[in-house]
């Protein structure tokens, strides 16, 4: 049976090496999601590999599992499931998730998480959020007061 274009063109891979040299092997119809590869792809740049410098392999395979399950194929509630277990994660890995995802523009990657890391913001304290996030709060307290009472509908 001989093949058509389009089914060679979906069975194309590419290879993707992460940061810490980790290699991944994509269906090419799948990396395409990605704005950053597809480009690289489009501009006949990777004849062995295509280098992910800025993220690791650990990401890199999570980053992945969310294009193949976009990538066709499978039913909506399928991939509701495996987006909720993607974004499962501690929010110090979620910001991981969404760096790479800004990095490579993958956009509806970028939007699944930056809700995640929204709702778990939700009606937390500011002293939450410096904790969970690790920001130094450089307010004074007669600055902070400040601020409180300026704002008071916010608190």
């Amino acid at each position: 049976m001989a093949e058509t274009p389009a089914s060679a063109a979906a069975l194309k891979t590419v290879t993707l090496v992460s940061s810490d040299g980790e290699r991944f092997e994509i269906a090419e119809s799948s990396a395409k999601q990605s704005i950053t590869i597809g480009n690289i792809i489009d501009d006949g740049c990777c004849d062995a590999s295509i280098p992910v410098p800025n993220v690791t392999g650990k990401v890199l395979t999570k980053v992945i599992e969310y294009l193949k399950n976009h990538g066709g194929g499978g039913g909506d509630a399928e991939k509701k499931e495996k987006d909720d277990e993607l974004v499962s994660a501690p929010v110090p890995v979620l910001l991981d998730y969404i760096l790479a995802a800004n990095y490579l523009d993958i956009k509806g990657l970028v939007d699944l998480v930056a809700q995640e890391i929204a709702d778990s913001m939700k009606d937390k304290s500011p002293e939450w959020v410096r904790s969970e996030f690790n920001i130094e709060n450089d307010y004074t307290p007669e600055e902070e007061e400040a601020v409180k009472s300026h704002f008071a509908w916010a608190f």
